[in-house]
């Protein structure tokens, strides 16, 4: 099977639109560089778990992430969250310095 090969410039296009999860990214990411990236991922979460927390209840007895995570409004929203994380990771990503040895190149 041939492997493709991809610029540095279409994998962060292919990032912008939302086509890599956060574990994809990070690994991308020189290891210095994934903590602050998943730092600024971690806040999106809490960000998408509070909004949600203020509409309907997933559940009949309320939410169930009461000051945590929750996965369910990370899979609603969908590519919208994933678009959000490589918006955190391009300009980490942009600086050769920052990736990984091994990316997909």
């Amino acid at each position: 099977m041939e492997t493709k090969t991809y610029s540095p410039e279409q994998v962060m296009a292919m990032a912008a639109e939302g086509r890599f999860t956060k574990a994809e990214l990070a690994e991308w990411l020189a290891i210095e560089q994934r903590r602050p990236f998943l730092a600024a991922c971690a806040l999106l979460e809490k960000h998408y778990t509070e909004e949600c927390a203020k509409g309907e209840p997933c559940l009949e007895a309320g939410c169930s992430a009461e000051g945590e995570i929750c996965l369910q409004p990370l899979l609603h929203a969908g590519s919208a969250y994933h678009k959000a994380c490589a918006a955190a990771w391009l300009p980490i990503f942009r600086d050769p310095k920052n990736r990984a040895d091994r990316w997909p190149h």
